[in-house]
């Protein structure tokens, strides 16, 4: 099927600083006239696992689509355009008579998307009495097993809980009637025609709720008792369609919602209270694309990001994928006694960046001009422009080192062990000269120290680079100096220096190979 794209373009508006570091991507977008759906009949959807799901109350049929359209996966539908899903990815469709209210026989069908199973709960009189029919938010659980769906009062009568909220609780896989029951709220919400309330998890990590009303600033909902308190949240730019959903990601509790001019298809990602929204989506449609006034967006959240959904009924279906922008590496220089270098604040071997592990590389050399024969050398990640003045000044706090209390000894018994590293008040690594590869993390703040040994010529004793009658003398002299031993001298490889590798070396010169 044709992919039809609307031609306006997402404005990834950086009105603030809060979308510095974000990436926003329309993945995918269909419009819905190819459908031929009546519109009216499809006030409702939502998008999970990279589809749409859409109760069509004429047909009582759930249709399923996907960036190429209907996929030709249908379930049994209700009677209302009422469709959301619950925490573990079951459908659930408002089985209730249109238009109306929660009133008798009204039901909840409950699908399984991926088995084809369902189910069928009656919305029991414990739950109170219930408003408009039409709409049903996120659900908490698993409604084949524990869960709850909450669902909004009306705007008429004088029963003191019409503008509550009723909790319809499952458990073991069906209606629990001792859990189902309304809800007063404080402040009093006004109940309204088409009401959503979202179910998620805060910032905190606790249950809450998201009270949405098609014309009002939707509000915070937290449990007290069995009752809830209210808290109203002001979205920069927020119009009047139904359709506001709530989610956590990246430390930040984030609202998508439609955008003015009203009665549109644009939307908006914010914080409450924010002064301009993270990124704004401007319309495609230059009038109000339905009666009823519905821009249905939602969110899922993986490891990896987030994926928008929006389906603005009589208009379009789109998928767009929020992101981390992956950061530019920073520079890492080596400070110190480094490749012939000295201590300076301007001055530092630039390590290698390896993306792929996401750690700096490199490969040293250390002369040994310390008196012991060591060398000394820390890190920055920003050089001085000069050092003029003297001291470290000019790069801190980006100067990093050993976490010691004063110069950390390193020798061989910490070779390939990462060792910590802070940014505060951290000190050198102080190294017997020789060779090594050096590996640093920013990400978990350590660095690996490897020594590379250097390569061992059998029989270059006097290390000329080759081996010759000077090496047997210099042998000879190593033997009777009592000289420690060194690689080069196990001529006969039995891990010691003695006068049988002399004779190993003399039979190697006179015959040109190595005995067995």
């Amino acid at each position: 099927m044709k992919k039809f794209l609307l031609l306006a373009v997402m404005t990834a508006v950086a009105f603030g600083a809060s979308a510095d570091g974000y990436k926003f991507e329309k993945v995918w977008e269909l419009n819905t006239a190819q459908f031929n759906f009546v519109t009216n009949d499809v006030r409702a959807g939502f998008g999970m696992n990279g589809k749409f799901y859409i109760n069509d109350k004429g047909t009582q049929t759930v249709y399923v689509i996907d960036e190429n359209g209907l996929t030709g996966t249908t379930y049994a539908g209700g009677l209302n355009c009422g469709i959301t899903r619950d925490e573990a990815g079951n459908i659930l469709v408002s089985n209730a008579a249109f238009p109306g209210v929660w009133g008798a026989d009204a039901s909840i069908i409950v699908i399984n998307p991926k088995t084809g199973e369902s189910v069928e709960y009656i919305v029991p009189e414990e739950c109170g009495l219930l408003g408009r029919c039409d709409f049903i938010g996120f659900a908490k659980g698993d409604f084949f097993d524990e869960g709850s769906l909450y669902l909004t009062g009306g705007n008429t009568g004088t029963d003191p809980y019409t503008n509550g909220v009723a909790v319809f609780s499952v458990a073991g896989g069906e209606v629990d009637f001792d859990n189902c029951y309304t809800a007063t709220v404080e402040p009093a919400v006004t109940g309204q025609t088409s009401t959503v309330i979202n179910y998620y998890k805060d910032l905190n990590g606790d249950d809450a709720l998201l009270y949405a009303y098609r014309s009002g600033a939707p509000s915070k909902l937290m449990a007290d008792g069995d009752n809830f308190t209210k808290t109203a949240i002001s979205l920069p730019n927020k119009g009047a369609c139904n359709g506001c959903f709530p989610f956590v990601w990246d430390g930040k509790e984030l609202f998508i919602y439609p955008t003015l001019p009203n009665y549109l298809n644009g939307f908006a990602i914010a914080e409450a209270g924010a002064e301009a929204p993270m990124f704004e989506v401007a319309a495609t449609v230059a009038a109000n694309m339905n009666s009823f006034q519905n821009n249905w967006v939602n969110a899922e959240v993986d490891e990896n990001g987030v994926t928008i959904y929006q389906y603005a009924p009589g208009a379009n279906l789109a998928v767009w994928r929020l992101t981390k922008e992956a950061a530019e590496p920073k520079n890492v220089y080596i400070l110190g006694e480094v490749n012939e270098q000295q201590w300076a604040a301007n001055a530092g071997t630039l390590m290698d960046y390896d993306a792929e592990n996401n750690v700096y590389t490199a490969t040293v050399t250390l002369d040994g001009r310390g008196e012991s024969g060591e060398n000394y050398f820390s890190f920055t990640t920003e050089l001085a422009e000069n050092n003029d003045d003297g001291g470290w000044a000019y790069i801190a706090p980006f100067r990093f080192g050993a976490v010691s209390e004063g110069d950390y000894w390193y020798d061989d018994m910490y070779d390939g062990q990462p060792l910590g590293l802070t940014y505060e008040n951290g000190q050198a690594f102080r190294v017997m000269g020789g060779e090594y590869k050096l590996t640093v993390s920013l990400e978990n703040m350590t660095i690996t120290i490897e020594r590379i040994q250097p390569e061992v010529m059998r029989g270059d004793v006097d290390k000329s680079g080759n081996v010759s009658i000077a090496d047997v003398t210099t042998l000879i002299d190593m033997l009777l100096n009592g000289a420690e031993m060194i690689p080069e001298a196990d001529c006969d490889l039995n891990g010691s220096m003695s006068i049988a590798d002399v004779t190993t070396l003399i039979d190697f010169l006179l015959n040109g190979t190595w005995p067995e």
